[in-house]
């Protein structure tokens, strides 16, 4: 599986709890024949993470994570792109 390009839509700070909630748009390639599709992923990260990468490379990183864990549990879902 490889990600070809990696997008934040939408992103909200929770103040309760010090965290950045954000949804991720994945464009994915899952193997060497299959087509690209789109998958939508909703993670979040500290809001401050002292010494560590800045806020929007953490919020892709995890997207990215999380995506990979799903397509190992599961058929993907997704939508396919043109």
């Amino acid at each position: 599986m490889r990600i070809l390009s990696a997008r934040v839509l939408r992103a909200r700070r929770l103040r309760d709890l010090g965290r950045v909630e954000a949804m991720v748009m994945l464009l994915v390639k899952p193997g060497d024949r299959a087509a690209p599709y789109e998958a939508r992923v909703l993670t979040s990260a500290p809001a401050r993470a002292p010494g560590a990468a800045p806020l929007r490379e953490r919020l892709l990183a995890s997207a990215k994570l999380l995506h990979a864990i799903q397509a190992q549990d599961g058929p993907l879902r997704g939508r396919r792109a043109a």
